[in-house]
């Protein structure tokens, strides 16, 4: 990673050729200005405790996740994936806007120590991580923006960040897949990061971090190569699919 230092002047140089606009509307100024930020539709309220889906009432479980075998046990998003949210995580993945990272992590910040306070009652977490990127995608952005968003959300609520998985190969785009294919594509595609875990202390549970959740496949993949050592794993991620249909 590039040191701090050097990364706010480039951001800066960033700033100055390519001046910010909102992902939302347009307008110049922000990534997302104030009226954009107003109409994200923010997943707060009742919701699955297994998937996170929005719920009428909360449920341990709902259509979505029923019956599957999910390596996590809970998953939460600050976001529903559309308009505005939908717009963001597109403009730094496939623009390579880093800055937009910080955007999104002070956005999600509020929602993630809510998840945190919530789902470490009984036991805190001991550390936050993220579903990496393949390596040719790295190279092309940049930098791999689950991590930076990452590492932004441990620092809002004190827990440190590590890079505790690895992916075994690169894998197609996810996008435009369904369940079963999306499924077969990351199948076994993640493993603990060595030394692993064990870098950490006392180690035992874990945040997993990414942009969006989808069907939860990825996440779940990653999820399976840390329970496999014993980790229990909550996901979170910045927006969320929101399917129709009632529980």
């Amino acid at each position: 990673m590039i040191p701090g230092a050097a990364q706010k002047l480039l951001d800066g140089v960033t700033d100055l050729f390519l001046p910010r606009r909102c992902a939302g509307c347009g307008a110049a100024g922000a990534w997302l200005c104030r009226r954009c930020a107003a109409q994200l539709v923010a997943l707060d309220g009742p919701h699955c405790r297994r998937c996170g889906r929005p719920t009428p009432l909360p449920e341990r479980s709902c259509v979505e996740c029923r019956g599957r075998d999910l390596a996590f046990v809970s998953a939460a998003a600050a976001f529903a994936y559309s308009g505005a949210a939908r717009r963001l995580v597109t403009q730094c993945k496939f623009q390579a806007l880093r800055s937009l990272t910080d955007e999104m992590a002070a956005l999600a910040a509020p929602r993630f120590r809510q998840f945190v306070a919530a789902a470490g009652a009984r036991e805190p977490f001991q550390v936050v991580t993220w579903v990496p990127t393949t390596g040719g995608r790295r190279v092309e952005r940049g930098f791999d923006q689950a991590e930076l968003f990452a590492r932004k959300l441990a620092a809002a609520v004190g827990l440190p960040a590590a890079a505790l998985l690895a992916r075994t190969r690169s894998s197609a785009k996810q996008s435009g897949l369904d369940r079963a294919a999306r499924a077969a594509n990351v199948r076994g595609g993640f493993v603990c990061r060595p030394p692993g875990p064990t870098a950490l202390p006392g180690f035992k549970r874990a945040v997993v971090v990414d942009d969006v959740y989808t069907t939860g496949e990825t996440l779940n993949q990653c999820a399976t190569a840390l329970a496999a050592e014993g980790h229990e794993v909550h996901v979170f991620t910045f927006a969320r699919t929101v399917r129709g249909g009632s529980c």
